[in-house]
């Protein structure tokens, strides 16, 4: 078929030569006719060409169209680019337990708390048997009455001027003696009430109904669970990067739960087991979610810079040499860009040279271009949040 058209092709282009060989024009008038005649016969050849070209380009399978490549393209803005460090920490109550214990030692006959539950500062907890003491008052008592039958006729026979002062005076510190006692014996009976020395939560009982205790002895541990802190212990590298009173995430994987607070503690000292220092951070509990002990995440911000380029990880690719680029959307051809990298966090990675914020850089479709591939856009561009 081809040959059949190069040499219709070739045909024209003799016969028309060939024409023009055997005429000669003797005048102007001729010259001009045979030019106009001539240029008819080319527009015809012209016209006769286009349609075989045509014709050609629809029949020769060999022909090679350039074909674009659809690809999809974000807009690049700057923006403030953050970088976190992740610090595993524990959860712990910022105060420390407070102790029920009994002022005095006896057998204790109620409990009157469980574990778990909620108290008050003032709360009774427990009774100690102090059935001794009370025996002794109630002795006291009637002897107080002895006592002040006799001072009173002491009295009013002094008052008569009869028996001796010292007879009189022995009778009145007998009352008053007797009287401090049982003031005594009745503030020691006191101590076998046990209240709770602050309000929280009742973590442990230590003694159960029935055990001796001690004086001094704890009885019950009350921790206040509405004020807990997180306690990590960081890497001694980030020491510059921390600092009292900063922001920090604080995340709760088990509870899928993140709040923000602020660095209350650093410590003072290196532990040089696992060159690490402690840091603190006091955290809310509403709903009272949040337990001692709870496993927790601090993220500390170690790196920020301000008018900065960050792509996703997965636009980054890397030649045979090493070489980090990315593809972009140039004048509808693609192009390669040769980058420096920066840190990287959540899926993200700053560009620190190789690209001004200007560029479209390509997304879908990006590693099936090379570099002077026409592009398709398959969609409207993206704008980086």
């Amino acid at each position: 078929m081809k040959y059949i058209l190069f040499a219709s092709l070739a045909g024209l282009f003799w016969v028309g030569c060939g024409a023009t060989s055997n005429e000669t024009p003797k005048d102007a008038a001729s010259a001009k006719t045979l030019l106009q005649s001539k240029k008819t016969e080319l527009q015809k050849l012209q016209t006769e060409i286009a349609d075989l070209e045509k014709l050609l380009g629809q029949l020769d399978t060999t022909t090679k169209v350039a074909k674009k490549v659809l690809v999809g393209t974000q807009t690049l803005i700057k923006k403030t680019f953050e970088h976190f460090v992740e610090i595993q920490a524990n959860v712990a109550t910022a105060e420390d337990p407070a102790i029920a214990s009994s002022e005095t030692g006896g057998r204790v006959v109620e409990m009157l708390v469980a574990e778990g539950q909620s108290v008050r500062k003032g709360d009774l907890v427990a009774r100690v048997n102090l059935e001794s003491i009370q025996k002794t008052i109630d002795e006291l008592s009637k002897s107080m009455e002895l006592a002040q039958d006799i001072f009173e006729r002491q009295e009013k026979l002094w008052k008569q001027n009869i028996g001796s002062e010292v007879q009189y005076l022995q009778s009145k510190n007998q009352i008053e003696s007797l009287q401090k006692t049982k003031e005594r014996l009745e503030f020691e009976l006191k101590k076998a009430n046990v209240y709770a020395p602050a309000s929280g939560i009742v973590e442990m009982i230590m003694v159960k109904n029935g055990e001796v205790c001690g004086p001094g002895s704890p009885i019950a541990q009350i921790i206040n669970s509405s004020a807990l802190k997180v306690v990590a212990a960081a890497p001694e590298i980030y020491l510059p990067s921390v600092k009292k009173g900063d922001a920090v995430k604080v995340s709760f994987p088990a509870l899928g739960k993140e709040q923000t607070a602020r660095v209350s503690m650093i410590g003072r000292t290196i532990n040089p087991s696992n060159r690490t220092f402690e840091i603190e951070a006091i955290i809310g509990n509403e709903g009272g979610l949040v337990k001692p002990n709870l496993l927790a995440t601090v993220f500390v911000k170690d790196y920020s810079k301000a008018d900065a380029i960050a792509l996703a990880a997965e636009l980054i690719m890397q030649d045979v040499s090493g070489n980090n680029f990315v593809m972009i959307n140039e004048n509808g051809k693609a192009a390669k860009r040769i980058v420096t990298l920066g840190k990287s966090y959540m899926n993200e990675t700053e560009i620190v040279s190789g690209l001004d914020g200007s560029e479209l850089v390509l997304t879908k479709g990006a590693r099936l271009t090379i570099e002077g591939d026409l592009l398709e856009v398959i969609q409207e561009p993206i704008t980086q949040k």
